[in-house]
């Protein structure tokens, strides 16, 4: 079974393939990857999804298979 952490960094390399490369801040915007502020932004944009519309229906998932 996936962390919740490992679940977020797969939804925010969905959403952006460069999530994993690093960039420096003065590199030009149209080479791949993220500065590690953009990146951290990104992971908490994930994080709050994650949070809201995600792990309500785990636990909701996870309360139906004890139930059986």
């Amino acid at each position: 079974m996936k962390t919740k952490e490992e679940i977020i960094h797969a939804m925010a390399l969905t959403y952006r393939q460069d999530y994993n490369l690093r960039k420096g801040p003065k590199e030009p915007n149209w080479t791949n990857g993220m500065t590690e502020e953009d990146a951290k932004m990104l992971y908490k944009t994930m994080e709050q999804l994650y949070n809201s519309n995600i792990e309500p229906y785990m636990e909701f998932k996870n309360a139906h298979k004890s139930s059986k």
